[in-house]
């Protein structure tokens, strides 16, 4: 057998390796997945859905707190600017 034909037939073999050790571990990544896509299904199913009142409720609370925040935000930043930029000036200078 020459040199060529013997790497030729360990290349194969590693190769034949590579794919049985490739294969196995996509069949265990794969019962993985599906035992999580299951455990998933299962948990969402307990998962108790607002009704629409309640949808609205939590709406109108959460756009009333952006609001809030936005005049809260507002108006530091008018103070802050104020502070910074007219009377620390005035005082320093």
């Amino acid at each position: 057998m020459s040199v060529f034909a013997i790497v030729a037939v360990v290349l194969a073999l590693a190769g034949a390796a590579a794919l049985v050790v490739w294969r196995e571990r996509v069949r265990v990544a794969a019962r993985g997945t599906a035992a999580f896509l299951g455990e998933v299904q299962g948990e969402v199913k307990k998962v108790t859905w607002p009704d629409k009142e309640q949808l609205k409720n939590a709406t109108l609370v959460i756009i009333g707190f952006v609001l809030v925040m936005s005049v809260v935000i507002g108006l530091m930043d008018i103070i802050l600017q104020w502070v910074f930029v007219t009377a620390l000036p005035k005082l320093l200078g």
